[in-house]
Parts: structure tokens; C-alpha cells; sequence
């Protein structure tokens, strides 16, 4: 009885501190498309959400972004341009989807656990009619 209430708590303070609407699975990330990212930007400031593009090379960027690694197969080598906190929610982006994927398996390697991916990157986020800003892709 006692483990399952303590159980029961665990799962109650877990979903009260993830994000809103959009959580991680067991995968320790979640692919987002672009209208859940949209979402989650929209509560950057309320959530302490890290913004990540990971494109190689830059070929623009969405609005708010914290950092932009052009070195996504080294992610350990930036860690001072991360956040310091394992859990601060983190959006990693690239052009397509595949490097910041790559980038996020990274991430949950260096102990990272609030992993977000917006899937198929600037290009779906263009496509979905979403700004990015200094393009440089078509």
C-alpha cells in the first residue's frame, strides 16, 4: 500500500513539472511537429525553455533561439553555451530533423532529460507557415 501511494506521488510531481500539453516519452525526448513547437515557444519564458539550433551549416533560425551549434556530432565539446540545469526544457532544431535528432541522443547522454525535437526542422516549420528568420534554404 505504502509503495503504491509512493508510486502514485512519483507520477503526480513527474507530470506536474513537465511541460504543459507536451511531454517527453520513454525515450527521454519527444519529436514535436511544428504547431506543438509553436506551442511550446509561446511559453519559453514561463517554462525557462533553451532553444537549440544544431543545423551545419546555418541556414537560419527560429525566433528566440539560445544557441546555435554548428558542431552537433561534438555536443559535450559546447557545454558552456548549455544549460547548466539537466532538467531546463530544451528544443533542439535543424533544417531537416536529423541533426538535431542526433543532437538529442547527445544531449540525453550528458544526463539531459527534458528533450524536445521539432520534427522535420525549419524546413516543416516553413512549410507550416511559421517564420525563419535569416533563411538561407529552400
Amino acid at each position: 500500500m505504502i509503495r503504491n501511494f509512493m508510486l502514485l506521488s512519483l507520477l503526480f510531481l513527474a507530470a506536474c513539472t513537465s511541460v504543459p500539453n507536451v511531454q517527453t516519452d520513454a525515450s527521454g525526448f519527444q519529436d514535436l511537429t511544428p504547431a506543438e513547437a509553436k506551442e511550446l515557444l509561446a511559453q519559453k519564458e514561463e517554462l525557462g525553455l533553451f532553444v537549440l539550433n544544431t543545423h551545419t551549416p546555418y541556414e537560419g533560425a527560429i525566433e528566440n533561439t539560445d544557441a546555435v551549434i554548428e558542431d552537433w556530432e561534438n555536443i559535450a565539446n559546447h557545454l558552456d553555451q548549455l544549460p547548466a540545469d539537466k532538467n531546463t526544457p530544451i528544443l533542439a532544431y535543424c533544417r531537416s530533423g536529423r541533426m538535431s535528432l542526433a543532437a538529442i541522443e547527445q544531449l540525453k547522454s550528458l544526463g539531459y532529460t527534458n528533450l524536445y525535437n521539432l520534427k522535420g526542422g525549419m524546413i516543416a516549420w516553413d512549410k507550416a507557415g511559421y517564420q525563419v528568420f535569416n533563411k538561407t534554404f529552400e
